[in-house]
């Protein structure tokens, strides 16, 4: 099935001092290459990268297999970014959405949980009992909450208006929830 990864890459960075989260170094490299080489080796076709605050080098810094899709409106929240990737994805069956902060993704997290996907759900990889990435939409599902998104709220109010359809999977032994927020995020994450 064909399988479009977006990972929304469009934040300005305000709560770690105005940095690209997508350009901090992880292993080695930078984040986004992390996340883009999982969802591309999890088993997605091609990955959408929507870049905005720091767009030229984001985009300058996608790896191959990788296409930035820029968001002029990025300060108008996370919904603009959600409808630009969703957009440049819609000729995919389906997508796994994943924020460009999240260093625990793994291509075995991936491949998982577009395994578990079902036509018609929503998959919600868990941690714990910690939601996390990439959340995996049927095309129509994600126009739909793209569409209905405002604001910084992403896909949420979508998954809690659909919480019957949403497919909770384990995802606690193929990787660690959590995100890149403060200053102490990112000492943990080198």
């Amino acid at each position: 099935m064909p399988t479009a990864g977006i990972v929304l890459a469009a934040g300005d960075g305000s709560r770690l001092g105005g940095r690209a989260k997508a350009l901090l170094p992880h292993r080695g490299r930078p984040l986004l290459h992390t996340v883009v080489e999982a969802l591309l080796g999890g088993g997605c076709d091609e990955v959408v990268v929507v870049v905005g605050a720091f767009g030229d080098e984001v985009a300058a810094a996608c790896p191959t297999g990788a296409t930035a899709v820029h968001n002029p409106d990025w300060s108008d929240g996370m919904s603009t970014s959600l409808r630009h990737g969703v957009d440049a994805a819609r000729t995919h069956d389906r997508v796994a959405l994943t924020v460009v902060d999240f260093p625990g993704i793994t291509a075995d997290l991936v491949r998982h949980v577009l395994d578990e996907h079902r036509p018609g759900t929503v998959t919600l990889p868990v941690f714990g009992d910690h939601p996390g990435h990439p959340v995996v939409f049927d095309i129509a599902d994600a126009l739909t909450a793209a569409d209905e998104a405002a604001g910084d709220e992403g896909a949420r109010s979508f998954l809690a208006r659909n919480r019957d359809r949403v497919r909770r999977v384990d995802c606690s032994d193929l990787a660690e929830a959590g995100d890149v927020d403060t200053p102490e995020d990112l000492r943990r994450l080198r």
